[in-house]
């Protein structure tokens, strides 16, 4: 079955709802995601083919609030958190109990993220896999 489509109200109203949202985001959202890392994991297997992804942005926001991993602007960070915010929270643009389109405004949350933050993304990918292996 083919993934539903989103409306382009739904498109809008997405895309506005994430530029406020990471406006709005402050180191405490960061806190209160972190604290909630069983929720938001359970939430993510909805993100479908964004999996990877996930995990390696909830590692960003580990490493960045452990002081580990700085060389990243605060509107990157607000953004990952704001995806993770918008991902477990009850309400959203399209409700998660829809079936079927449930998730679709969840998955263009993250697909914006991953969009406007692909060479800060990488560039704690590299990161990561240069402190992995060092740790090796």
């Amino acid at each position: 079955m083919a993934e539903p489509e989103l409306s382009e109200q739904d498109r809008t109203r997405i895309h506005a709802a994430y530029e406020h949202g990471i406006g709005t985001m402050t180191p405490e959202d960061l806190d209160r995601v972190l604290a909630d890392e069983k929720k938001v994991r359970e939430k993510a297997r909805n993100l479908k083919g964004f999996l990877a992804e996930f995990k390696l942005l909830l590692s960003l926001l580990q490493d960045y609030r452990a002081g580990r991993y700085r060389n990243v602007p605060w509107r990157f960070i607000a953004a990952v958190v704001f995806a993770l915010v918008y991902l477990i929270a009850p309400v959203d643009v399209i409700p998660d109990f829809l079936p079927l389109v449930g998730y679709v405004d969840d998955t263009a949350v993250f697909g914006l993220l991953l969009a406007g933050f692909k060479s800060d993304i990488g560039a704690y990918r590299r990161w990561k896999e240069e402190n992995d292996a060092s740790r090796s």
